[in-house]
């Protein structure tokens, strides 16, 4: 099993270089995203991956889009915080709810320096979520969004899933979003260029 550390994690952004990603092509994992607080020395997760490999560190805090299999498969169970929206469906096909998970029960929080909305994008799961951060105007999409216009697949077996993704995306329409920062893919700036 790989072994994965905080330097294996690149920059999204040479003007924001706490925000750091981390994409693997090989398999179907999904791209993770962390914010590391070098003042207070912690790290904040978006998405844990498919748990195919191993962190040398343990996260302070993970939010997870949803709860698919290669977005939270690889939350280990003694991580002390790990945040999914209360909407999720672990019954549902492909899910992997952690049990160490917790409802999301706010709409923002602050963390590194870095100031974040939480958006409730129900379509691809019943429990999809996004987060945006104001500073960058980078908006992690999860399977919600991704660059060149797609989304995330509505036919997983969940109650008007393609209308629920569509009043998500409109609501993603009204976000200032500079950099779109999806669960798979490529990154897209707001003027199309990708990255």
């Amino acid at each position: 099993m790989k072994t994965i550390s905080i330097s294996d994690f690149e920059p999204i952004d040479k003007k924001f270089p706490a925000m750091r990603f981390l994409r693997l092509e090989e398999r179907l994992c999904c791209t993770r995203y962390l914010i590391v607080d070098e003042k207070q020395k912690k790290t904040m997760m978006i998405d844990a991956g498919d748990g195919k490999d191993q962190l040398d560190f343990v996260p302070d805090a993970v939010f997870l889009t949803h709860g698919h299999f290669d977005h939270a498969s690889g939350v280990k169970p003694d991580w002390p915080e790990v945040w999914i929206h209360p909407q999720e469906d672990a019954a549902l096909r492909f899910m992997n709810v952690p049990k160490n998970a917790k409802p999301l029960l706010g709409q923002q929080f602050d963390f590194g320096g870095f100031h974040f909305n939480l958006l409730h994008t129900p379509g691809h799961t019943p429990g999809s979520m996004c987060l945006f951060e104001e500073k960058s105007g980078f908006l992690f999409s999860g399977d919600t969004k991704f660059a060149g216009g797609s989304y995330g697949r509505t036919d997983l077996g969940h109650a008007d899933a393609e209308e629920r993704m569509k009043e998500s995306l409109q609501l993603l329409e009204q976000v200032d979003w500079k950099l779109l920062c999806p669960g798979h893919g490529e990154m897209e700036y707001a003027d199309g260029r990708m990255i």
